[in-house]
């Protein structure tokens, strides 16, 4: 029975606080209330003035005071949210027992909580357990929310490292090509430079000459399109001095160049990697020496001491006297930093070109 049916003024008070509750309800969840105290003071009188309606009206109104504990328990975090729950849970109990007593000297008596001890019981039981289920649902939504973001950050450094790979792999791709062209068209170059001139005085010579221009351009077609496919060709190493030799040889056809090379033995035994960039950076410097330097005289020497590999590559060429780094010697630079190692260029008008590199040996 409700307890004002039949008083008018108390029915239209209380009909004022629920459209009261409603507005201030409708204000919170659509987020008019911009400033986060706001929302704890708007929850807080939801609360209150729904334990004054619960207690003076009953019915399913209840429900109520249990849906401001729901939203208390979700959505409030901290030690805030710990004072609404406790304030909250003393408001639906002091409710219920308020209106189990008639009047409030009845709960002074013994008689009273006998009475109603287990109807006591079972109600703190079930709001026990309604908020518990309510803690659990939370934990497991802040922990989807989690794996969510973790999802979301990994498929970011994912999307992240395939760029960087592909970047990277380019990167590679260029520089093995213009290493490999590079050499390969330099000698092809200054073959064709030579066969020009001794055509007419010496044509078997001129022969061989074009022979070989021949087959640096196959090999040159070949080394093309072993980039563009991104296999490394440099894979294919395996006697590090028999290639060095073979790049000499590319040059030297013409006999014009006289070549002093010093290799340890003990340098074909380190790993392919090692291989690929001392084979590189000689590659990279007969380029240079051929194209730029014009050198006759190229001093070549690789040996291993005191766990470092030493490389010295020294031509008689014009030199010059300002530097300028190029793709190849930023690729040099670029493979011997990524092994801890140094390098460093010496060089002067008319005094030729000199590259002295340091590359240590991590054991692996």
């Amino acid at each position: 029975m409700n307890r004002t049916s039949n008083n008018i003024i108390s029915s239209i008070l209380f009909v004022g606080m629920f459209i009261a509750i409603i507005i201030n309800d409708h204000l919170r969840i659509y987020g008019f209330y911009t400033y986060k105290y706001g929302c704890y003071i708007s929850i807080l009188i939801s609360a209150i003035m729904s334990s004054i309606i619960a207690y003076f009206v009953e019915g399913n109104i209840d429900i109520y005071m249990f849906m401001v504990l729901y939203e208390i328990i979700l959505y409030i975090g901290g030690r805030i949210g710990k004072t609404f729950f406790i304030v909250d849970i003393l408001l639906i109990l002091g409710v219920i027992i308020l209106r189990q007593a008639s009047f409030f000297k009845e709960l002074c008596n013994t008689s009273f909580w006998r009475e109603n001890l287990l109807n006591l019981i079972m109600i703190s039981l079930f709001i026990a357990l309604y908020s518990f289920a309510l803690y659990a649902y939370k934990a497991l939504y802040v922990e989807k929310t989690k794996v969510e973001k973790l999802n979301k950050y990994l498929e970011q450094q994912s999307k992240q490292i395939e760029r960087l790979t592909i970047t990277k792999e380019r990167n590679r791709v260029a520089q093995e090509t213009h290493d490999y062209l590079g050499h390969n068209l330099s000698a092809l170059n200054m073959n064709l430079d030579v066969a020009g001139k001794i055509i007419r005085q010496d044509p078997e010579k001129t022969r061989k000459i074009i022979n070989k221009c021949q087959n640096l351009t196959k090999e040159s077609m070949n080394g093309l399109r072993k980039a563009v496919y991104s296999l490394k060709e440099d894979n294919r190493l395996l006697g590090l001095k028999d290639s060095i030799e073979k790049l000499m040889q590319n040059i030297n056809s013409t006999g014009n160049v006289n070549f002093f090379f010093n290799f340890a033995q003990e340098v074909e035994e380190l790993s392919l990697d090692y291989k690929n960039i001392i084979y590189s950076i000689i590659r990279e410097g007969l380029t240079n020496s051929i194209k730029h330097g014009q050198a006759n005289k190229i001093y070549i020497n690789i040996e291993i001491n005191e766990g470092n590999i030493d490389i010295v590559f020294k031509d008689n060429g014009s030199g010059c006297s300002k530097i300028i780094r190029g793709n190849g010697l930023k690729g040099i630079e670029e493979r011997i930093f990524k092994t801890g190692g140094i390098v460093d260029y010496k060089t002067e008008e008319g005094k030729g070109f000199e590259i002295e590199g340091k590359i240590p040996i991590v054991a692996r």
